[in-house]
């Protein structure tokens, strides 16, 4: 196939949206697009977004859904909220979409704790539940919404006082045994074959909104590996999906719940060279797949990114040399990825330097090829860099006079090398 697969986020927003994004925006085989019914981060990640869809609750939705899909001509989509998933794969065949581990029931059966306890009732890993709060008698116990995720919305109740407080303050509540155990995610991929090709455990270390900050991969155990055969052979499941487990009082494996989507932290699985969401493309073309995971890689650590966004149309990037784009003799990395993406959006880069010693030598010691200016502007010791730089222009600098001088003079956008990250795509 020589045309590019156009693949669609849904919602796009998320953390599990940014993994997917960075797993695939340079697969040579993938356009991608981002979508959302809410104007959100996604704005800032996929240079092909549409911010403006109707919620699955609304009645427009799916004209509007299937309209986007028929004017982007969209091959695949990836749902990222397990509720948008559920509606969405009742909806696949009808709009005539594609949709990454779409199939209706097992959505439904993942999207409800309850569907999927009692799907693998007879199995010794799934937790004890208990029908009424009459019928607990061992304390403490778990209260969960039945369509929660992620860790969202459980209370630890230790009387009969606590459990009711908490049955009133949860939509659909279950209540489930207390695991007081280690919790661990287990990323798989099963692909179009039914054939379990990856199932690789990892822990859950500081998280935060129901999101793993820290995981460290671990080796897995034939017990856990037993479990993640029976749920492939029990669930219709195609792409990436995963099932977190938690240890009881006595460290057995109890299941917490099983998802038909990419998770957040999956990121781990690609720090270790197992591209799971990429998998998921490759599959969809037919082609048979391998993991080739890189074993030295054990430790992966999250942290929050911020963009931002400019108020105003430009055509040009002005940038200083020293200490903005050359720091102790190296080239900054972040401003030149900057650079690189503002050609590759059309804007013209102009350097404006004081800089004493050859220029061209200076940025040939830093291995940076002066090619990557349009214009190379060497000034004086008492010249206004504001008089070189042109209209509807931003401006770098690591000297705040330089970008005090600019700012009254131009009225243009200043930044210090430190802003630049909030910039890159």
């Amino acid at each position: 196939m020589s045309d590019k697969i156009r693949v669609l986020v849904f919602p796009c927003g998320s953390e599990n949206a940014a993994e997917i994004h960075q797993a695939l925006r340079y697969s040579v085989h993938v356009e991608l697009h981002g979508a959302s019914s809410v104007d959100d981060h996604g704005r800032f990640r996929f240079a092909r977004y549409a911010g403006d869809l109707p919620k699955i609750s609304d009645p427009c939705f799916d004209e509007a859904f299937a309209r986007l899909l028929a004017e982007r001509r969209i091959d695949l989509v990836f749902a990222t909220h397990d509720t948008v998933h559920e509606y969405l794969s009742a909806r696949a065949a009808q709009m005539g979409m594609t949709l990454v581990n779409g199939d209706p029931e097992s959505a439904a059966i993942a999207r409800r704790k309850s569907s999927t306890y009692y799907l693998f009732a007879n199995e010794p890993w799934v937790p004890r539940t208990y029908a009424s709060a009459g019928d607990v008698h061992a304390w403490p116990v778990i209260v969960k919404p039945d369509l929660g995720q992620g860790g969202q919305g459980v209370t630890l109740a230790h009387d009969m006082l606590q459990l009711n407080h908490a049955l009133a303050a949860v939509e659909a509540p279950l209540i489930v045994e207390y695991l007081p155990g280690e919790e661990l995610t287990i990323d798989c991929f099963t692909d179009r074959k039914r054939r379990l090709l990856h199932a690789q455990p990892r822990s859950r270390e500081r998280v935060k909104a129901g999101i793993a900050m820290r995981s460290h991969l671990i080796d897995s155990t034939p017990e856990i590996d037993a479990i993640a055969h029976s749920i492939n052979n029990r669930m219709r499941l195609r792409g990436p999906w995963f099932f977190q487990l938690k240890a009881d009082r006595d460290g057995r494996w109890k299941l917490l719940e099983v998802a038909c989507r990419v998770g957040g932290t999956m990121v781990a699985q690609r720090a270790r060279g197992v591209n799971l969401p990429l998998m998921a493309v490759q599959d969809f073309l037919g082609r048979d797949l391998v993991t080739l995971p890189n074993a030295q890689i054990r430790l992966i650590d999250r942290n929050i990114a911020t963009r931002a966004s400019f108020a105003c149309e430009y055509d040009a990037v002005c940038i200083d040399l020293d200490d903005t784009l050359i720091i102790d003799g190296y080239a900054v990395p972040q401003t030149i990825a900057f650079l690189y993406q503002s050609i590759a959006a059309g804007k013209r880069i102009v350097l404006l330097t004081r800089h004493r010693f050859d220029v061209a030598k200076t940025l040939e010691a830093a291995r940076i090829d002066a090619r990557l200016f349009d214009d190379i502007v060497v000034l004086g010791a008492h010249e206004s860099k504001a008089d070189h730089v042109p209209p509807r222009s931003i401006f770098i600098d690591n000297h705040f006079p330089e970008r005090l001088d600019v700012a009254r003079k131009c009225n243009v956008p200043v930044l210090d090398v430190d802003t630049v990250e909030f910039f890159l795509r």
